[in-house]
């Protein structure tokens, strides 16, 4: 058995021990969970798809003869699923190549896929996810699938709650309790990707170079998805699908993660031109922090940028200037 085998095979089963760490009851716990699926990232980005599909398999197995069928099919979708897909559609190499980092040039031939596609399959897949849910929710749909889970988890963890508050508060959290799972799925595995390849290239040991994130791009295919589940979460309760408009609402929330991170890009970008850049980044992030309605501009930005291209709009502006002398 080669090297490389025995490292998948390591890091599959380093990853399912976490991502089922939780079940020792410590809180501490948890935090091994969110970073499960760094282990099977690190055996993508360094050994290729080869290797994080042997690491998978260990890991689904080990999930499966120590924890059953469903912790297995669990630990299936949150965690591998999105490192399969990062493998694949990072690793290769792009024939629309990505824009290189300032001051690096690098032939035609030798351009990697963009992380934005990636990103992107993800998304879709966290809506699709949701979709999936409201199809075999049964009867009371969605909603009343989500009511009823969060009904349990208060009574569990708060039992002297009143009914009132506890109805009021469900009532709330449901909303956009779907899309924020969804959503946080999504950012958690961008975040893991961040740190696998950040360690990979202290290393050395990454396939690839770390992508320029600032010039990171969204395939245009993803504007359809967000503009018809976008429509319908606007307009499917007027014509009396209300079911109907709260699936398309959550999965409006997953699918527009990509265009805040490509809003992020852009403000990153921009903020280059300017004296203050780490005061106002730091200003940003700090407002994204306190206040949520800054994260719906953000992803506004990234939408803008996505049909009319701000960026190129900004290098064209800095070409054109007249040298300083």
């Amino acid at each position: 058995m080669s090297r490389d085998v025995l490292i998948a095979i390591g890091g599959g089963l380093l990853s399912a021990v976490a991502s089922v760490a939780f079940f020792g009851g410590s809180a501490f716990s948890f935090l091994f969970v969110y970073f499960a699926i760094v282990p099977l990232l690190m055996v993508g980005l360094a050994l290729g798809p080869r290797a994080v599909t042997i690491a998978a398999g260990a890991g689904i197995c080990a999930t499966g003869i120590f924890g059953g069928i469903f912790p297995a099919s669990i630990f299936g979708v949150v965690q591998v699923l999105p490192a399969w897909v990062i493998t694949w559609l990072t690793v290769q190499k792009s024939s629309s190549p990505e824009v290189p980092a300032a001051g690096v040039d690098q032939p035609e031939n030798n351009q990697w896929q963009s992380p934005g596609l990636a990103l992107a399959v993800l998304s879709f897949a966290g809506g699709l996810f949701i979709v999936m849910a409201g199809l075999f929710a049964g009867e009371g749909g969605l909603r009343g699938l989500v009511d009823s889970y969060l009904t349990q988890a208060f009574q569990l963890m708060l039992p002297t709650m009143t009914s009132e508050v506890r109805d009021i508060t469900i009532s709330r959290l449901s909303a956009f309790f779907p899309g924020a799972i969804g959503a946080s799925w999504v950012i958690m595995i961008v975040i893991n990707a961040v740190v696998a390849q950040s360690i990979l290239a202290k290393a050395q040991k990454s396939l690839r170079p770390t992508p320029a994130y600032t010039e990171m791009e969204l395939p245009q295919w993803l504007s359809w998805p967000l503009i018809f589940s976008a429509t319908i979460a606007l307009f499917g309760s007027s014509i009396g699908a209300e079911g109907l408009s709260y699936t398309a609402y959550n999965v409006t929330m997953v699918i527009a993660i990509p265009y805040f991170f490509l809003g992020l890009a852009v403000i990153h970008s921009l903020a280059r031109r300017v004296a203050q850049t780490r005061g106002i980044l730091f200003g940003l992030y700090f407002i994204l922090v306190i206040q949520i309605w800054a994260a719906v501009v953000v992803m506004g930005v990234g939408v803008v940028e996505q049909w009319f291209g701000l960026r190129d709009r900004q290098k064209g502006d800095k070409d054109g200037q007249l040298p300083v002398e």
